[in-house]
């Protein structure tokens, strides 16, 4: 095994979230992350409800809808929706998950037709919507161009975000950040930019987090 390969699994041995993500049964350490944003900001919460309909974009290996599946399911079975849905996207296969009617994963390019025209449109309107998309990691400056697209992206998918709806989208901390708040700012009564205490000391991502959208 290569060098490079071996300190990788050591730094995950080692990591306090991946032992967590274990013992906790979540799919990736980046189930903290959600956890964390979400006890900020509360943004599974659109108008004092638990949303209906959930977007997740680079949602493999499921622990993001990991979590908000569990936040659902703690919800009394008298005051859960009929037609509660979770819908994760990501260019790998999602392991699907059992007993669980309600989520729908897609192996799809988000960039494609094929994602926005016959998955995203045609569900209307959702309540919120999540990105932890990043690019494969090449270590230079085409990692954040890459990012900077995908979060572009992103935020024309906020045409099929409900009034009221809120967003959580992964960026690369760069110049671009700033571009981002300012021009996403008038669309959301809040808008904040976190870097939960499970990301990586080392790592240059944070989450924009948009609250009430316009």
């Amino acid at each position: 095994m290569a060098k490079k390969g071996k300190n990788w699994i050591k730094g995950q041995l080692s990591d306090k979230y991946y032992k967590k993500s274990k013992r906790e049964g979540f799919r990736s350490r980046a189930a903290y992350k959600l956890l964390q944003i979400d006890l900020k900001y509360n943004i599974f919460k659109i108008k004092g409800k638990f949303p209906k309909k959930i977007l997740d974009l680079g949602a493999a290996p499921g622990a993001w809808i990991e979590v908000i599946a569990r936040k659902y399911l703690d919800i009394p079975l008298a005051k859960r929706y009929r037609n509660f849905k979770i819908i994760g996207i990501d260019l790998t296969t999602i392991r699907p998950f059992e007993d669980a009617p309600f989520i729908e994963t897609h192996r799809v390019d988000i960039f494609s037709e094929q994602c926005e025209n016959e998955i995203i449109q045609p569900e209307k309107l959702f309540d919120v919507i999540l990105s932890d998309l990043a690019p494969k990691t090449s270590g230079d400056f085409r990692d954040i161009a890459k990012q900077e697209a995908m979060v572009e992206k992103v935020f024309e998918f906020t045409k099929y975000l409900k009034k009221h709806g809120n967003i959580v989208v992964k960026m690369f901390q760069s110049e671009f950040t700033n571009e981002i708040m300012k021009k996403w700012n008038p669309y959301f009564r809040t808008l904040k930019r976190m870097k939960p205490p499970a990301s990586r000391e080392s790592s240059r991502e944070l989450y924009i987090v948009g609250l009430n959208f316009i």
